[in-house]
């Protein structure tokens, strides 16, 4: 384990105040004089009042000479409103246009043409977005280059990593050139995805040769990543790395993608020990397109079969996986947040002996925070080199006037995150509300906690219960459960009176009294919501349904999405609340029983 970080501080001395300043002004100098110059800020509604500030209406860049950093920021501070995707759209559209020429989608957002574009993975449950990502100079790089050298360690024992990243992509955009020549292949994908081609120099239209290749500390081979069918992705994932006697990480990205691929090695154990033992990959779903290079990597291996089956099916002793993997000592793994209810299941697989590590919180949007403190999954800092982030206060009006600044935050207080990117975003409005949990003695930086989405709740009368009032009954219920998996809510209007419907993944066998867990979690949302108690005591919301739904519900859920969506294998989000009909009745045909 890395040496610990110092204990967080609770308020800033002068000099860590005016290091953040200096930081930020640095970072808005760059981001304003290098996008002054795209068909976005020139062009973009959102943009007017700073354009006119700046002197820029007739279109012209920003000089670097024309002002000091502290006058730009104060520019900047007074005159760009907050924005949404929704501003953004008519511009990103360009890139889907047939035909896509170069001249209309050259600095769009930034300077040059997007290394590739990422689409988010729909954590919310609504339409992907999608942001262009383009190349920038290394000072403006530091949180993306931090993530990838912790999310691929290096062994001092000649150890192998587990990464399971996906390189597949909805679609190549090709923006051609003046003589109708293609000038760049453009990958629609995730982040990961993207950032994984980048790391490993794997161009899309080079695929047919990487799909040939293996990353010398990786234990599975890259035609893993090119496989869509999640639960063939994980049982590919899971045989490489059980022929690896010397895995040291796994790395999942999610936490819950992690649970699938415990319970992918625990279901399939006999069948992976024997393709392990003859050396021959099986037919299988999704994978006939890779089958040939799966096959050229998997090599017979009699004595590490006889190994494992030495071994056995030890699943009911804590650290099966460490009897597997002696040298294993990481989870990489975001635990935060609604990822946090899988952890007990993983940590039964892994024992006391490996530790669960979250890296970074990284949306499609941009890099906010890296892990600040490896005993403490939902404990980040704020990364202020490669954006400017800022800060909404939760209980101010939904202006920009109300923002603060790193360097002015408080200790306890809750905000929604901005951001102005390297990309091209002004004043972006993430979605994501944190708290700030102190700041590091060593640069200032903002400690913060992931709370939850903004918005993300539900609503039956005059109430509005939050994504983390929510967990947090489930949590207090847990032991009357016998242990919550994964759960999601939604609207149940079977009875007179509306009342929340939770459904629910176990651990593993029910509670001996969980029979009680719906009044449980009646009383504990009247406790947490006083517009849910008045409305509860006035017969508007009844007591909630708690509907179990049979073991490994969630992960076939995300296979599901996968398939259906065209989502990339072990990316996909299973939202707190679900609103969608098709979402809720799949889910729904799942229930074994009602409690």
């Amino acid at each position: 384990m890395d040496s610990l970080p110092p204990a967080p501080i609770t308020s800033l001395t002068p000099e860590l105040v005016q290091r953040l300043r200096e930081q930020a002004l640095d970072v808005l100098s760059y981001l304003v004089k290098t996008n002054s110059a795209t068909t976005y800020f020139k062009e973009s509604d959102v943009l007017p009042q700073f354009r006119a500030a700046l002197g820029l209406s007739d279109g012209n860049q920003l000089d670097a000479l024309d002002y000091s950093a502290s006058e730009l920021f104060e520019i900047y501070h007074n005159n760009v409103a907050l924005s949404v995707y929704e501003d953004y759209l008519p511009v990103i559209s360009c890139f889907f246009k047939q035909p896509c020429n170069k001249s209309s989608v050259e600095n769009l957002m930034a300077p040059g043409l997007p290394l590739f574009i990422a689409h988010s993975s729909g954590t919310s449950g609504g339409a992907a977005k999608y942001f262009p990502k383009y190349r920038h100079p290394e000072h403006m790089s530091r949180a993306m280059a931090e993530t990838a050298r912790l999310a691929n360690p290096q062994s001092n024992n000649a150890g192998k990593n587990c990464i399971t990243f996906s390189l597949a992509y909805r679609q190549v955009v090709t923006p051609l050139d003046e003589d109708g020549d293609i000038a760049k292949h453009i990958p629609v994908c995730l982040l990961t995805s993207g950032l994984g081609r980048i790391e490993n120099k794997l161009p899309v239209e080079k695929d047919a040769f990487s799909a040939t290749l293996k990353v010398p500390n990786y234990s599975s081979p890259i035609a893993v990543s090119f496989i869509s069918n999640y639960k063939s992705f994980l049982f590919m994932h899971s045989l490489f790395a059980l022929l690896e006697p010397k895995l040291e990480t796994i790395n999942t990205v999610f936490a819950t993608s992690c649970r699938d691929l415990c319970r992918t090695i625990d279901d399939h154990w006999e069948d992976l020990v024997h393709c392990i033992e003859t050396g021959v990959i099986p037919d299988i779903d999704g994978i006939e397109h890779v089958k040939d290079n799966l096959q050229r990597f998997l090599q017979s291996s009699p004595e590490r079969a006889e190994e494992l089956r030495r071994i056995g099916k030890a699943n009911d002793t804590p650290g099966w996986f460490r009897q597997i993997w002696p040298q294993l000592r990481a989870i990489l793994a975001n635990a935060s947040g609604p990822f946090a209810t899988v952890i007990p299941e993983i940590r039964h697989y892994i024992g006391p002996e490996v530790s669960v590590q979250t890296l970074a919180i990284a949306s499609s949007e941009a890099y906010l925070a890296v892990a600040y403190d490896p005993r403490d999954l939902n404990l980040y800092k704020v990364v202020g080199s490669d954006d400017v982030i800022e800060f909404l206060p939760v209980d101010e009006p939904e202006e920009s006037k109300y923002l603060a600044q790193s360097r002015n935050v408080e200790k306890g207080r809750k905000y929604e995150v901005i951001l102005t990117t390297r990309d091209g975003f002004w004043r972006y409005r993430l979605g994501d509300v944190v708290e700030i949990a102190g700041f590091d003695p060593c640069d200032g930086q903002p400690l913060i906690r992931y709370i939850e989405r903004r918005n993300m709740h539900i609503r039956l009368a005059n109430e509005v219960t939050t994504e983390t009032q929510l967990r947090d009954v489930i949590d207090a219920a847990s032991d009357l459960f016998g242990g919550v998996s994964e759960f999601c809510v939604t609207a149940d209007y079977r009875q007179a009176a509306a009342r929340y419907a939770f459904l629910v993944e176990l651990q593993g066998d029910p509670g001996a009294n969980i029979a009680a867990v719906p009044a449980a979690l009646h009383g504990q949302l009247q406790k947490h919501n006083e517009n849910y108690l008045k409305d509860s005591r006035a017969g508007k919301i009844g007591v909630p349904c708690v509907r179990v739904v049979r073991p490994g519900t969630f992960g076939d859920f995300r296979e599901w999405k996968v398939r259906t969506t065209g989502a990339a294998s072990g990316q996909v989000k299973v939202p707190v609340v679900i609103w969608g009909d098709a979402d809720r009745a799949w889910l729904e045909e799942r229930v074994l029983y009602d409690i």
